[in-house]
Order: structure tokens, then sequence, then C-alpha cells
């Protein structure tokens, strides 16, 4: 606990993909959707279709780390290596892309009804994310919270993405709130609560949302105040904290 920890907690920051709703999954229906097109438009016969099924195998080229998570760059790359690459054919793709994903997401069980308790606790809601404005507002819209959060922090409005410290500390500046004050949620260890620690908030590691096998060591695996295994155990933390204060 900080030494300077004050008698209350003023704000909560979210992560957003992965902790609010399941954005991996609606990422795999996207590919899969890309993959049964591509298979469709060439006509390559009966085991080309039936290995379109398999959306892992797009999947993988966006978690190499040669483009962004997001950047369509991992689609050319795709059609590219199996000469598939025509422009319209990469056009519809991430077309494809953007509607399927988008119109997949789908919140955790018990994320509206928090929502609903978190309001009655007079606490300043904000969201910190790797996507940019653009996508975030249409993703939270989606799901039905974008007039959840008083703040969202987005990765083209401070040009740095996490686990930089400076999207913490633009909620922080903005809300007008200390660490000491202030919650951080995210399913990423190394991203959303590494970070959050060494500025002295304090963190509740989503852990129904990492979706990654981490391999992680005991320490990092014990680097957080609390786990969560569903959303609604946020508010249990929420009451601890103010116990303890």
């Amino acid at each position: 606990m900080n030494e300077n920890q004050p008698s209350f907690l003023r704000a909560v920051l979210f992560d957003m993909d992965n902790t609010l709703f399941d954005f991996v999954a609606a990422k795999l229906v996207a590919c899969r959707k890309i993959l049964a097109y591509l298979g469709t438009e060439n006509n390559r016969g009966k085991e080309k279709k039936e290995k379109a099924a398999n959306a892992e195998e797009l999947f993988r080229y966006f978690l190499r780390g040669v483009h962004g998570f997001e950047d369509y760059e991992n689609i050319k790359d795709y059609m590219q290596e199996r000469n598939l690459f025509t422009l319209p054919a990469y056009s519809k793709c991430c077309e494809i892309y953007e509607k399927e994903k988008l119109e997949n997401l789908e919140l955790y069980p018990g994320v509206r009804a928090t929502f609903d308790e978190l309001k009655k606790l007079d606490l300043k809601l904000a969201v910190i994310t790797d996507a940019d404005s653009a996508h975030a507002r249409a993703r939270l819209g989606k799901v039905g919270l974008l007039d959840s959060f008083e703040l969202m922090v987005a990765a083209d409005m401070t040009g740095r993405k996490k686990p930089d410290p400076e999207p913490f500390l633009y909620a922080l500046r903005d809300l007008g709130v200390k660490p000491g004050e202030t919650l951080v949620v995210g399913d990423n260890l190394l991203r959303d609560i590494a970070p959050a620690r060494k500025l002295g908030l304090h963190t509740a590691y989503a852990a129904y949302g990492d979706w990654k096998d981490w391999r992680k060591s005991g320490e990092i695996a014990q680097a957080f105040d609390f786990r969560l295994n569903t959303f609604p155990d946020l508010l249990h933390c929420i009451c601890s904290l103010k116990e303890q204060n």
C-alpha cells in the first residue's frame, strides 16, 4: 500500500479489449469470414474451402509483431504469401474484417450489471486503450458502454501506447486524481498491470480475459493487487479497498 494512500478511492481506469468484451473471439470470427471469402472467390475446391474455416491461420499473422495487431498489412501478407492478392480482393477482405470484428463484439457476463452498480459509487470511470479514438468509440458504442465513461484515452490522443506510462498519466491529469486514489483494471500483466504498479496505482488483473500463454514466472503472476476471475469480482475489490482505508 502506498504510504500516501488517501482515505478513499476516486477513479477506476479500464483497459478495453479483452477486459470489457472478448475482442479475440470477435477477431477470430472476422478472420474466419475472410478466409471463407477467399476460398469462395478463388474457387479452389472443397479442400481449400475446408481450410478456410481455420481462423487461426490468418489470426497468427496479427500476432507476429511485424505490423500492428490491427494493421491491414497482416491481411495483405497472408494473401501475398498464398498468391491470393488482388487490390479488389484485398479491399473486400479489409471491409469484411472491420464489419465482422465490430458486429461480433459481446460484453463479458456481468459487465453491464456491474457498471450499473459502479454508477452508484460516485467514481470517475475511464478507458485507456491502444486502439485509436474512432475504433474505440465504435467498439464502446456497439456494446452500449460509450456513455459509461467520463474519459477515453486512445493511442492517437497521447502518441503513446501501453506499457508507456503516458496514457495512465494522461488519465490521472485529466480526471484530477492521484495514483493512490485510482484502480486500474486490465487483462495484460505486461501492458496494463506492470506500468500501473510502477506509477503507484492499485491494480486488478482481469484473468478471465488473458488469452495469451504467458508462461508466467511466479513473480510476474503475483504482481497485482487483485485477481478477477469474472468481471463482477471488481465490486469486491472496490469494497476491499474501501475497507483497507
